[in-house]
């Protein structure tokens, strides 16, 4: 069982908003070889219109919860790439009137390359339903097109950094790319237990201006 939860805060300057959202929280359970259950829960979200007082809250309330699996299909080998599918359901466990309401499911494929013994590189595609409430106050279901890319770099036994590229393309429905980009830091502490840092902006008009995010991850032998 590993479980990896963290804090992320968020701006966006056309909106006047930032967003700070903790603890976002994934546990994976190993089922069997290549197999493992899932379930996310988006943490507890404030909304702050800037320029307010300092403080001051327009929206809060928790998120909502997903339940997936992740299967591996192929080992890597040669210029074969590692491969996996995951997929999850969303719930609409949050409070209003941040949750979708919906059950909204997704899937992506994922693969991973070992590069050498300190690079490696990781990239997945797939599709997200998303459900939201838009400008007349209504609920709309979109569908997206998902993806990133990363590269690793090892610096010690211990720590490492990644970039990556990321986001989401809508498919069949108004509005435009949320294209970002972002890098960070990773440092282990013994076998079970690493810590994450990482920052990045929006390359498009649909994503986050910038955001920062510190994460933990700690596994149970």
């Amino acid at each position: 069982m590993q479980i990896e939860t963290g804090w992320l805060h968020s701006e966006r300057d056309d909106d006047d908003l930032e967003t700070d959202t903790f603890p976002q929280t994934l546990l994976r359970y190993g089922l069997a070889d290549g197999l493992e259950l899932r379930l996310n829960h988006d943490g507890y979200v404030w909304e702050h219109a800037v320029g307010l007082t300092a403080g001051a809250v327009d929206n809060e309330g928790s998120g909502d919860t997903a339940v997936g699996f992740k299967v591996q299909l192929q080992e890597e080998e040669g210029w074969l790439p590692e491969t996996a599918l995951l997929s999850h359901l969303g719930l609409p466990t949050g409070k209003a009137p941040l949750p979708s309401e919906r059950f909204d499911p997704d899937y992506r494929l994922a693969f991973s390359h070992t590069l050498s013994d300190q690079l490696s590189f990781g990239y997945n595609l797939g599709q997200a339903w998303v459900s939201e409430e838009d400008a007349a106050g209504d609920r709309d279901t979109r569908h997206e097109f998902i993806y990133s890319a990363a590269l690793g770099v090892g610096l010690t036994e211990t720590v490492a950094c990644f970039v990556e590229f990321f986001g989401d393309v809508p498919t069949g429905s108004d509005g435009g790319p949320a294209h970002s980009f972002d890098g960070g830091f990773t440092c282990l502490f013994g076998d079970n237990l690493q810590l994450d840092v990482s920052s990045g902006v929006g390359l498009s008009e649909g994503a986050d201006d910038w955001f920062i995010a510190a994460g933990l991850s700690v596994r149970f032998p």
